[in-house]
């Protein structure tokens, strides 16, 4: 594929009229060719959104690691984490979220903390239910193990319950054993 363009706009209008999957090898052409950062970040975003339709996180959080390596503003920077925490809990990624989350607080004040930990655990949560949906319980036991973590007492007892059910469906006796000892009935 022939890159003719020379600015952002033209970029934008000729992406435009492509099919996803060429806009996609077309903005990584792009993403090679120029060094102009709003270039840059125009595919990075787009190659991004583009990704994360396709459920192609890997390749997602790919571009949006190059994305976070363009931006300045802390608040972009926050918003970048907050996506990335998304597409790592979607990925099944769930270890590194932390590591994003330590990255982010750093941007933030103890409001802004609060914040994006409710908005971590939602991203759990909507995961949870999409898994629950397709009665993926393997993935659904190791998505719970690592929300309870990031839980209050009360929630944790109520996720524990629902952890000490998929334990017993999946058969793993000695897991929902130590469990149900934890479990505030």
């Amino acid at each position: 594929m022939q890159i003719l363009e020379r600015s952002k706009d033209e970029v934008i209008s000729k992406a435009e009229t492509m099919s996803d999957f060429l806009k996609m090898e077309y903005l990584e052409k792009c993403s090679e060719r120029f060094s102009d950062s709003l270039i840059l970040q125009y595919c990075y975003s787009e190659l991004v959104r583009l990704y994360q339709g396709r459920v192609m996180y890997s390749d997602a959080l790919k571009y949006l690691a190059k994305l976070q390596s363009l931006t300045i503003s802390p608040k972009e920077k926050l918003h970048l984490y907050e996506k990335e925490i998304e597409l790592f809990i979607k990925s099944g990624q769930y270890d590194h979220v932390i590591g994003s989350y330590k990255e982010a607080i750093k941007l933030t004040n103890e409001l802004g903390e609060l914040e994006l930990r409710r908005k971590v655990i939602q991203f759990f949560k909507d995961e949870a239910i999409k898994l629950e949906r397709s009665k993926k319980y393997a993935a659904l036991t190791k998505l719970y193990e690592r929300l309870i973590i990031w839980l209050t007492d009360m929630e944790k007892n109520e996720f524990k319950k629902k952890l000490f059910e998929i334990y017993k469906k999946l058969g793993k006796v000695r897991e929902s054993i130590e469990l149900e000892k934890k479990i505030h009935w």
